[in-house]
């Protein structure tokens, strides 16, 4: 799970509560799944930041969308 801390917070490590995960989204933090995360994502401490790799390039999205049908006329919906 990459994170990185919400904007002006500095979040502790669960394993080094000394060290912290700050903002900077331009580097990202790995971090176990665990419920100490999840619980900080969810209360909006920590932001979920996608892997470059998980995100389908722009051109990918334009040709995998459909153009959207027209209904023909006196057909029911």
């Amino acid at each position: 799970m990459r994170v990185t801390a919400a904007e002006g917070l500095q979040v502790p490590y669960e394993a080094e509560p000394r060290k912290h995960i700050e903002h900077d989204p331009a580097k990202p933090v790995d971090v176990p799944n665990s419920s100490y995360y999840r619980r900080r994502v969810t209360s909006g401490e920590l932001t979920l930041v996608a892997d470059a790799a998980e995100l389908p390039a722009a051109e990918e999205v334009a040709s995998s969308a459909k153009p959207a049908a027209k209904a023909k006329r006196g057909a029911s919906a």
